[in-house]
């Protein structure tokens, strides 16, 4: 498919003296070619495998040759692996470079679906304490599936304008991840509707939230602590004049992004690297603090903003009683070696996936039974012996077939 870019992006781009081979992106841009990638969790001891296409700044991401149905991979809903865009990876090498030897406390203001937090995430040190903001209610439901499936367990999600989040204590967080909202245009390769929403005020507008974010969650950063601005697009409006402003009016200081093959000056161009448009930059906020931020308490969540969760729910009430939930099987530390199981081919953990009803192998004990698909958690049954009553969340269930 061949993608026809706005006359009026065409001409801005052929324009910017800082694009290398500017028609070469263009080209690039309009051929409706992206390339696929998975990140692989490295808290459930996931990784490519021998001789895999991996993604030169992510040693947990792998090229795919084509991109096959995910929604029928049973390890998609185990966590084992996120759907991402290559050039997104880059944070887990931008976080890596800091150095960090001791938990933080880390800040995405504007997370969703998820894929730069599940990226901290495995990038951070262990025990770090994870904020995850979205301010759309609908795209925050997907957050919370994403996050829950990941597997980590000290992570708070919120939802409401990012904006909101400067109601909390000054200098709370260690590292902020500001992966704003932005004219997208570098998803103009992979996505129709950025290129049919493009226009210069779009560009305009986007500039001017921007800053609205970064003005209210700037001081929850510490002395001394990191933000990773990124966008998907290439308007300097968006990316460098951004930058330029923090340091201008805040005194941000800007760090060097790790080398990264391909990457002018913070920004991954397709027709560069194989990725979809980004731009990253590094910055850190003058001064040194002794002591990390403090962890936030769900109360200091909860009267800045609407809290959807504060860490990981693990039991549920079913009937009379309460019963471990389907968050807890998907915990990268859940102990499975107390529980009843019960290891399911492929066409049966679909089964379950769909919330159809399951036939469980002869001699599986009766009651609360884990399923389990390639040795992994996979979700909670109820065996009555006859059949066996499917306890995966509605909101969960594949729908199609």
């Amino acid at each position: 498919m061949i993608n026809k870019l706005p006359e009026e992006f065409v001409a801005c781009i052929l324009g910017d003296s800082s694009i290398p081979d500017p028609q070469g992106l263009l080209d690039e841009l309009a051929s409706g070619n992206p390339c696929v990638a998975i990140r692989h969790n490295r808290l459930k001891g996931s990784r490519p495998a021998d001789g895999a296409d991996l993604v030169p700044w992510c040693n947990r991401g792998e090229y795919l040759a084509e991109r096959p149905q995910f929604t029928f991979d049973p390890h998609l809903h185990q966590g084992l692996y996120y759907v991402q865009d290559a050039s997104s990876m880059a944070l887990a090498a931008v976080i890596e470079s800091l150095g960090l030897d001791r938990p933080v406390q880390y800040l995405d203001c504007c997370a969703a679906p998820g894929g730069k937090t599940t990226a901290a995430i495995d990038a951070l040190p262990a025990g770090s304490f994870i904020v995850a903001n979205e301010a759309e209610p609908a795209r925050a439901a997907a957050l919370d599936e994403n996050l829950m499936r990941w597997g980590y367990p000290d992570v708070a999600i919120t939802v409401g304008p990012a904006q909101r989040l400067g109601r909390l204590p000054e200098g709370c967080f260690d590292v902020i991840g500001a992966d704003v909202p932005c004219s997208g245009e570098g998803m103009m390769r992979k996505d129709p509707k950025a290129i049919e929403q493009w226009n210069p005020g779009l560009v305009e507008s986007c500039a001017r939230l921007q800053r609205d974010i970064l003005s209210a969650v700037w001081p929850l950063l510490r002395p001394g602590g990191y933000m990773i601005y990124s966008t998907c697009t290439f308007a300097a409006a968006e990316d460098e004049n951004q930058v330029r402003w923090l340091a201008d009016e805040f005194g941000a200081e800007v760090m060097e992004l790790p080398p990264m093959p391909g990457v002018v000056n913070g920004h991954f161009f397709p027709h560069l690297v194989r990725g979809e448009g980004l731009f990253m930059a590094l910055l850190r906020k003058p001064g040194e603090s002794v002591r990390p931020a403090r962890r936030l308490t769900e109360k200091d969540l909860a009267k800045a903003t609407k809290l959807l969760r504060y860490g990981s729910i693990d039991t549920e009430p079913k009937g009379r009683d309460v019963i471990p939930s389907h968050a807890a099987a998907q915990r990268y530390d859940f102990d499975a070696s107390k529980w009843p199981q019960a290891e399911v081919d492929r066409p049966a953990a679909l089964q379950f996936l769909h919330r159809d009803a399951i036939t469980l192998p002869e001699g599986t004990p009766r009651g609360l039974t884990l399923l389990t698909y390639d040795g992994r958690p996979l979700g909670w049954v109820n065996n009555l012996g006859s059949r066996a009553n499917n306890l995966l969340p509605r909101n969960l269930r594949i729908l199609s077939r």
